[in-house]
């Protein structure tokens, strides 16, 4: 999905054509992307480059948009992508970051950031990815994203983030992808993401969510991997998730505290290809429509209270 959305952006930066060559239009062009250099600037102030690469590359003798890891939008003249995985920085994130108004994609995967992730990212409009997964950020749960409604994609997995889920997360109804594993959250999940209908993954592995999963969420019908191990998560699993969750590819709600059985019509999910109920409480039989699965390929029930014949 990450590609697909990075193929779709350089289509948009290269279908933008030029900018115009009237004078009042270079004079506007220049400023604003003066701008977008000043942030970057401060962004680059508050980094420790072990590889020493943005002190040389991130210079003013170069226009920002042949600086390594940064894409211009060639129409508006402004800076529409940051991607900087994977190359070992340490620092933090600048409210001034805020001000790139023609950001869509932001990738600072896998680096050394730390700190709360500031406000100013409300700002963010145009957002659609963002990925600061496996760095050390922490802080409480960014309430901004509420703000951002064209975001598709969102990973903070492996961070310090804290505190409890909002409610109006629900307003980013174009959201595919949210991804919080291994990171501090707590309390419940809240019923009213039922509206984030074209979500496709959602993930929060390795936190400290409790309670029942709200009905509500079964509703989400474009969802192919719910991924919810080693939580406290509670109560029953629904007999008909296939039903609710027909696209469903991987369910993973290991080391919880679910009681029941293992949902009866879990054989009419058409494309389930993991199951992963593992540790919890569950009890019964395993249902006979689990052996018509023909894309089943893992299948882990260990730890439960699970009983009778495998045939």
């Amino acid at each position: 999905m990450e590609k697909a959305y990075f193929l779709i952006l350089i289509a948009l930066v290269a279908s933008q054509g030029t900018a115009s060559s009237s004078t009042t239009n270079v004079v506007s062009h220049n400023n604003t992307l003066d701008h977008d250099l000043d942030t970057l600037l401060a962004f680059k102030s508050t980094i420790s480059d072990p590889q020493n690469i943005l002190p040389i590359n991130w210079s003013t003798s170069t226009s920002v948009c042949y600086w390594i890891g940064i894409s211009c939008n060639t129409r508006h003249r402004r800076v529409a992508a940051i991607q900087l995985p994977k190359m070992g920085l340490v620092g933090t994130i600048p409210p001034q970051l805020g001000n790139v108004s023609f950001l869509v994609w932001l990738d600072l995967e896998n680096n050394s950031f730390h700190g709360n992730l500031p406000t100013q990212m409300v700002h963010l409009r145009r957002l659609k990815h963002i990925n600061l997964a496996f760095n050390s950020f922490d802080g409480g749960f960014p309430s901004w994203l509420e703000a951002l409604s064209r975001l598709r994609y969102v990973s903070f997995c492996s961070n310090r983030i804290s505190g409890s889920l909002p409610p109006t997360l629900s307003n980013a109804t174009m959201l595919e992808t949210f991804r919080l594993d291994e990171n501090l959250i707590i309390g419940k999940l809240p019923q009213e993401w039922s509206a984030l209908q074209n979500l496709e993954s959602l993930g929060m592995q390795s936190n400290k969510l409790e309670g029942p999963l709200p009905p509500s969420l079964f509703n989400l019908s474009s969802l192919q991997h719910f991924s919810f191990t080693n939580n406290s998560l509670s109560g029953y699993l629904p007999a008909r998730i296939c039903d609710y969750l027909p696209q469903l590819q991987g369910l993973y709600l290991s080391r919880n505290e679910f009681s029941g059985e293992v949902p009866a019509g879990i054989g009419g999910c058409p494309r389930l290809q993991i199951l992963s109920l593992s540790y919890n409480n569950l009890a019964g039989n395993i249902p006979k429509g689990i052996w018509n699965l023909t894309t089943l390929r893992t299948l882990v029930l260990g730890g439960n209270d699970i009983q009778g014949t495998i045939s």
